[in-house]
């Protein structure tokens, strides 16, 4: 058996990642922003005064909020590196890992049938090897491109790329093409950490081109939230049979794929489902008549669910759940 293990200098790695970012004065300003919206709640007097309810009802609490959603995942590799270390000090750190496997059969032997003749095939396996892979490697990649996507949209919405007036649709200006390329990379790595979380025991090609597939649809639902909404019959046709093919994709995963021995698999592919369907359908309905506001909250919202499970299932453990 393979292991592939999250080491200690992959922690100094991300840490180095975090530090370069930081110089992004995207990142900075939204710490100051958090930390002088907070100050203004504590010397309005915390303890549910009336002006401390005012300041909350305020639209300084909405922005309070959004700039704790880009500092929570703008630090989500930090975060998977602080439990890292939190449970590698404990006495009985709780495990969390996926086991997937290669096989190939020796078809040297293999003899067809030719006409009415019967015979039983047999075959035996030449190669196979398992591959223990840490939890931690599956999901640093996404919890990466959260970090990076993050800082990529609220650039856009310092520059004011995305203001409360922009609609989503093909009049975007082309800075934010370098946002989607990333957020279309981020949903390959979501889809790959929650397949690979959910699938434990199955083959590593079944999890890579399951990922695929699942993305490759995704990313054509998402792409479409920019279209006009007047399509024509074919458009409409194919459409359809993206999302028929989404779907049979997404069937044979769950129930052929999912660990359904183990409780943390079956939370994944829940929330892995759950997830899919929002981003598909709302992207499906937007066709370039939605608020760009309105896009981020969803696709934001869905990352930071996804954010959330993996990192619930990391701290408590996966293995001790199957």
């Amino acid at each position: 058996m393979v292991e592939l293990e999250f080491q200690d200098h992959y922690v100094l790695a991300v840490l180095a990642l975090l530090w370069l970012l930081c110089f992004c004065r995207t990142i900075l300003d939204s710490c100051g922003s958090c930390l002088q919206l907070a100050n203004g709640c504590i010397e309005a007097n915390v303890c549910f005064s009336k002006s401390c309810v005012e300041c909350y009802q305020s639209s300084r609490f909405g922005e309070f909020l959004r700039q704790v959603v880009v500092i929570f995942c703008f630090m989500q590799p930090a975060m998977y590196c602080g439990i890292y270390l939190y449970n590698k000090s404990r006495p009985l750190p709780p495990a969390s890992s996926v086991v997937l496997h290669n096989v190939q059969l020796n078809i040297s032997g293999l003899v067809y049938r030719h006409g009415n003749a019967s015979h039983a095939l047999q075959a035996q396996v030449r190669h196979w090897n398992l591959v223990e892979i840490d939890f931690l490697l599956l999901v640093m990649l996404f919890a990466v491109l959260v970090c990076v996507s993050s800082v990529l949209w609220m650039h856009c919405i310092n520059m004011r790329d995305f203001t409360e007036q922009t609609t989503w649709d093909t009049q975007m200006p082309e800075s934010v093409m370098l946002y989607e390329v990333a957020y279309y990379v981020e949903l390959w790595a979501m889809n790959f950490a929650f397949v690979a979380a959910a699938s434990s025991e199955r083959s590593l090609l079944e999890v890579h081109y399951a990922a695929m597939a699942l993305s490759a649809m995704l990313v054509f639902s998402v792409s479409q939230a920019k279209h006009e909404t007047e399509l024509s019959v074919v458009q409409h046709t194919f459409s359809l049979l993206v999302m028929l093919c989404f779907f049979c994709v997404l069937v044979p995963l769950w129930f052929e794929m999912v660990q359904t021995a183990c409780f943390a698999a079956l939370a994944m592919a829940v929330t892995h489902a759950c997830v899919l369907f929002v981003l598909a359908s709302f992207h499906s309905i937007a066709r370039g008549s939605l608020l760009a506001s309105h896009v981020l909250l969803v696709r934001i919202a869905c990352s930071v669910c996804a954010c959330a499970a993996h990192i619930a299932v990391y701290a408590t453990g996966r293995n001790e759940h199957c």
